[in-house]
């Protein structure tokens, strides 16, 4: 793919008579006309000495980035001089990560992200409504950039349950055993929720949420419909958590291609691992055989073993232990980690329908066939946190560190290439074509947003589990998002919240 940046040309010749001397820096194949009759402005930060990699262009050698205005404007093989100097020597430097699923939606779980790498975090499963108020949440101090997709399920709720949706805004529980869960859309019902859908995109909604899983029962053939031709006369992807069966079966995900291949609409498979299971291979081999017809097909996978739900979710509503082939002690109640019985498992839906699980379903093995394969990409699949008083699962604190530090150094299966690929470029190309402002992110370039990540890669570790899942990883060395110093060996710098809402209209 051509780099969005190559062939630009900056120049700030001077108006005068006399232009003087003309400085040319020669950076990453591009010529740069930097000042004219005058010494070049001191770049705001330098890091110097770094192996650069940059995926895109296969850029992997030891370079110095000049950054100046929350961009990188050089790339140059001599260390540079600026107000803020780092010392890379012996370290990766890479695209800030960016994080295509997550429910962290407040700063508790933004400071996680950032702290493992992740500069740009989204919520496009689940997505949200309305797109204007997203990002409130998180105050002045947006520690990360964020966005997020036009949630279908709130909307639904909107139209179908309202006094549901105002008792998730009002007290953050959300009961998913409810009307809009369950029950089907009549045809006046289903033109509003099309009406909201398309209201909220034009206000810049990265896409359409799906949680078609959760509401198995409650979407019919018409509603799905729409929701992919709305999605296409927009020009965005559907994010879709499909309708799951028992392990390995694909008709869940062979129902959203074959909708997405009809109406012409891109489509992204969120937590292909997790809706596999054993089948990790042929889901995989459908999506590439749709790839290869022209479907927009996208997906992504996460390092971790276990899914996470509400208690009242349709997941467990349907035959749950013959799907996953697990049995109640192998669920744990999140926020405690107590391992449930049947007994407590049935007592906590009744009483905590809002709680969250998690059920310990998911192989290795399928993680690393999902992963091995070209164009899958990591995202965490994070879990709503909104304070560090009860546990979730410890996607949210080291997805992007296990990635580096197990698959990359540990089990050899990827170079460190191609999985920061798999972390920043390849979820910056899923966004660019609709919304712009990804164009310039999940590269290491001149021109490109200087969102960058710092790391050891002989340490790298996420030392985040499911007994502690907030603990920071290991070997980042710092985070800069718009080129700012965000946080250094494991801690915030405070004061800093350089992160910018995304919408399809941000550029």
């Amino acid at each position: 793919m051509r780099s969005p940046f190559s062939g630009k040309l900056v120049s700030c010749l001077s108006a005068s008579k006399d232009r003087g001397l003309l400085h040319v820096v020669i950076a990453s194949g591009m010529l740069l006309l930097v000042a004219c009759g005058q010494e070049p402005v001191p770049y705001d930060a330098a890091i110097n000495g770094g192996r650069v990699i940059d995926p895109e262009s296969h850029l992997d050698a030891v370079r110095s980035l000049g950054i100046r205005a929350g961009r990188i404007v050089e790339i140059s093989e001599t260390p540079l001089e600026a107000q803020n100097v780092v010392d890379a020597r012996g370290l990766a430097v890479s695209p800030g990560f960016i994080n295509l699923h997550s429910h962290s939606v407040a700063e508790v779980g933004y400071r996680l992200e950032l702290i493992d790498g992740v500069t740009t975090v989204l919520e496009l499963e689940a997505g949200a409504f309305p797109i204007a108020r997203f990002g409130q949440q998180l105050g002045e101090s947006r520690l990360t950039h964020f966005g997020a997709s036009v949630g279908h399920a709130w909307i639904r709720m909107q139209v179908v349950d309202p006094d549901a949706l105002t008792e998730l805004a009002t007290t953050g529980k959300l009961d998913m055993s409810g009307a809009a869960f369950t029950q089907t859309a009549t045809p006046a019902q289903r033109e509003q929720i099309e009406s909201l859908l398309e209201t909220e995109l034009a206000a810049g909604g990265l896409g359409i949420g799906f949680l078609l899983d959760y509401m198995t029962r409650a979407v019919d053939d018409a509603e799905r419909d729409m929701v992919f031709a709305v999605a296409a006369r927009r020009g965005v992807p559907v994010f879709v958590h499909v309708r799951r069966g028992i392990d390995g079966d694909p008709a869940g995900l062979l129902e959203v291609i074959e909708t997405a291949e009809r109406y012409g609409s891109a489509v992204h498979i969120c937590h292909l691992n997790a809706s596999a299971m054993s089948g990790v291979n042929d889901w995989l081999d459908e999506i590439d055989a749709a790839r290869a017809r022209g479907v927009d097909v996208t997906t992504e996978m996460f390092p971790w073993t276990a899914g996470s739900a509400a208690i009242s979710s349709d997941v467990f509503s349907r035959n749950w232990r013959e799907i996953f082939a697990i049995d109640y002690t192998d669920v744990q109640w999140a926020e405690t980690g107590e391992w449930l019985t049947q007994e407590s498992f049935q007592t906590y839906r009744q009483t905590r329908p809002d709680g969250q699980t998690m059920h310990h379903y998911i192989r290795e093995e399928w993680n690393r066939r999902a992963l091995q394969r070209p164009h899958v990409m990591v995202a965490s699949d994070a879990m709503p946190l909104l304070s560090y008083d009860r546990k979730v699962v410890p996607n949210g604190a080291g997805t992007s560190t296990r990635i580096l530090g197990q698959y990359v150094r540990d089990e050899g299966l990827l170079t460190l290439s191609d999985a920061i690929a798999r972390l920043s470029l390849y979820p910056a190309q899923r966004m660019e074509a609709f919304a712009p402002a990804f164009a310039g992110k999940g590269r290491i370039q001149v021109g490109a947003d200087a969102d960058i990540v710092i790391f050891d890669p002989a340490t790298v570790a996420a030392r985040a589990s499911y007994r502690a899942p907030f603990n920071s990883p290991a070997g980042i060395h710092s985070v800069w998002v718009a080129g700012v110093l965000s946080a250094q060996g494991g801690e915030l710098v405070d004061g800093v919240g350089s992160g910018q809402k995304l919408t399809t209209t941000t550029h």
